[in-house]
């Protein structure tokens, strides 16, 4: 008896949403920029998945977390303007990157984030893809007679 009217409604994604949303975006350059490893890893969810460039998959937070700690000091680090839409307790952003790591070039690239809203409203990210504008390095001449 009970049909469509009966569905519970998935709440809208509001401006404050997407405020929410992107000052995950800016407390994050914060965080890394500081090395607050632990800061920027509790924005993950518990089973979150980071795809970052030139790597395998991670998988939960202790290993983004890990992940995040063997890095090597950040000399620079900055995001673009994020581009943020959401529907009920999912929302995503993208925006690009620059980030300087220690004897390492300047690197440019983009990234797409992915949140969700946990049972008491805060957005947490779900998954995160982002790649290198950098070109990979060609492989070596071969040398064979």
């Amino acid at each position: 008896m009970c049909t469509a009217g009966c569905q519970t409604r998935a709440p809208d994604f509001t401006p404050q949403d997407a405020a929410a949303v992107r000052a995950i975006f800016d407390s994050v350059v914060t965080e890394v920029r500081a090395g607050n490893w632990d800061a920027w890893a509790a924005h993950f969810t518990e089973d979150a998945h980071f795809q970052p460039e030139h790597l395998p998959a991670l998988v939960g937070r202790p290993a983004i977390l890990a992940w995040g700690k063997a890095l090597p000091h950040f000399e620079a680090f900055s995001f673009g303007p994020a581009e943020v839409a959401g529907n009920g307790d999912l929302a995503y952003g993208l925006s690009s990157f620059i980030l300087k790591l220690a004897n390492a070039p300047v690197d440019t690239g983009k990234q797409l984030v992915v949140f969700r809203r946990n049972p008491s409203g805060h957005w947490l990210v779900q998954a995160v893809s982002s790649n290198s504008d950098l070109p990979l390095p060609q492989p070596a001449p071969s040398r064979r007679k």
